[in-house]
C-alpha cells in the first residue's frame, strides 16, 4: 500500500476540511504501518518459526502468532477446486465474473489455472498462506476423507495479479 499525499489539493480545502483530512491521513498511515508489521511477522514466522521470529523482532512469540493471524485474516481467500462440485462464492471470483464475460465455473477454473502457474513458478508457500477446510466438522467425523474442499488464503498481490491477468485476457477476446 502506497500512501501519496497531494498537498496542493489539501491546501485548497477549508481549514476544517484540512484538519479532518489530516486526521484521515494519520489513520491511513497507521493502518498501512500496522499491516506492514503484521506481514513482516507473518513472513518471518513462515521462514524461521515463531520463536526465532519473536527473537528477531524483539517481541513475544504470542505476539508473532497474533500478528501473523491478523495478516492472514486480511488477505483474500479462494475456494479450492474439486471437479464436479458446486463453486463456493468468494470476492475474487465475483470480481472476475463482473469484469469479464466468464461464467462462474469458467472464472473459477481460470483463477485456479493462474494459481497453479504461480505455485509452479514460485512455490506453494509463496502463494498460499493458509489452508482451512470449508467444513472442518466433516473431518472430525470422517478423518480419512480425501475429498476435502478448502479456503485458500492467498496474498493480496497474488489476487491482484490474477484479477489483472483475467481482465486483460477478457479485453483481448
Amino acid at each position: 500500500m502506497a500512501l501519496t499525499i497531494d498537498w496542493a489539493e489539501h491546501d485548497s480545502l477549508t481549514p476544517r476540511e484540512q484538519y479532518d483530512q489530516a486526521g484521515a491521513i494519520i489513520d491511513e498511515a497507521k493502518a498501512a504501518a500496522a499491516a506492514r508489521r503484521a506481514r513482516i511477522a507473518h513472513d518471518l514466522m513462515q521462514e524461521n518459526g515463531a520463536q526465532e521470529a519473536a527473537s528477531l523482532l524483539g517481541i513475544s512469540d504470542k505476539r508473532v502468532y497474533q500478528l501473523a493471524a491478523r495478516y492472514r485474516d486480511s488477505q483474500p481467500v479462494v475456494a479450492s477446486r474439486i471437479p464436479g462440485r458446486a463453486v463456493h462464492s468468494y470476492d475474487l471470483l465475483d470480481d472476475v465474473v463482473e469484469q469479464t464475460s466468464m461464467e462462474r465455473g469458467e472464472a473459477h477454473e481460470s483463477i485456479h489455472a493462474l494459481l497453479d502457474q504461480l505455485i509452479a513458478d514460485d512455490g506453494e508457500d509463496a502463494v498460499v498462506l493458509h489452508r482451512q477446510p470449508i467444513r472442518p466438522e466433516l473431518l472430525k467425523s470422517n478423518p480419512g476423507q480425501v475429498d476435502v474442499y478448502y479456503w485458500l488464503t492467498i496474498r493480496q498481490e497474488t489476487a491482484e495479479l490474477i484479477r489483472e491477468a483475467l481482465a486483460a485476457g477478457s479485453a483481448t477476446d
